[in-house]
């Protein structure tokens, strides 16, 4: 079972493979905010310390909104990732 790490929130949350990040949030108090829960506000936008590979793969829609916002190469919408393995991440600023 996957485990996510939320540093920001000093919060360890196991989930089921291939588990909607946001349904996570909803499921458990977070400090990741959510918006338009679309892909298309950046509310969302989170850094991914520890285990890149193990959320879904980035679409088109979510790495063109990425460049608009100048987002790092370790920054991901949590609301268009998937839980795939354990992975640490933290709010981005």
């Amino acid at each position: 079972m996957p485990k996510v790490t939320i540093t920001t929130d000093d919060l360890t949350i196991d989930v089921a493979d291939n588990y909607p990040m946001i349904d996570m949030c909803e499921d458990h108090e977070t400090s990741i905010l959510f918006g338009c829960r679309d892909g298309a506000c950046g509310a969302c936008m989170i850094r991914v310390k520890e285990g890149k590979n193990n959320l879904s793969k980035m679409e088109d829609d979510e790495r063109d909104f990425l460049e608009t916002m100048a987002a790092e190469e370790d920054e991901r919408l949590a609301c268009q990732c998937r839980v795939l393995g354990d992975v640490v991440v933290e709010v981005s600023e």
